[in-house]
């Protein structure tokens, strides 16, 4: 009897997290919730099966939704308005930014946060392949005015 081995999809297969990550993805995520959750659902790790491809941001701001507790959804089709991106120590900056300009823009997110944690900046990328950078002060991502 020959065992069917199905390859391990692509879409996060180099991410490797760690403790620096892992704290500021918390972080993120508690103080975008606590500011902004009357207006947003802010949700982490969700799949989304995109016209281009799997992927799966670190977190992502969505349009407010209402919580079903009864029917959940696995691979999300809903497209984000925002995206956010944390390099990870292993993660190629390359690899990640190829994933955001070919999976994430195509699909209709409007804009997306790359944070490099080890440099401590964070640029808001836009589709047209504009961006806003800033390692100090305040960054206002200019669709959502987070």
């Amino acid at each position: 009897m020959e065992a069917i081995i199905e390859p391990v999809t692509d879409y996060e297969d180099e991410k490797i997290s760690s403790i620096n990550h892992a704290e500021l993805q918390s972080h993120l995520s508690f103080l975008l919730r606590a500011a902004y959750r009357q207006e947003y659902s802010i949700y982490t790790e969700l799949d989304f099966d995109f016209a281009a491809g799997k992927t799966r941001p670190d977190l992502c701001i969505m349009p407010k939704r209402k919580v079903d507790w009864l029917a959940d959804e696995i691979i999300m089709q809903d497209v984000p308005i925002t995206t956010i991106e944390i390099l990870s120590p292993e993660q190629s900056l390359n690899s990640l930014t190829d994933r955001i300009y070919k999976k994430h823009f195509p699909a209709g997110v409007k804009t997306v946060w790359l944070v490099v944690p080890t440099v401590q900046t964070v640029s808001i990328l836009l589709p047209e392949r504009r961006q806003i950078n800033f390692s100090q002060g305040v960054g206002t991502d200019p669709v959502t005015n987070i």
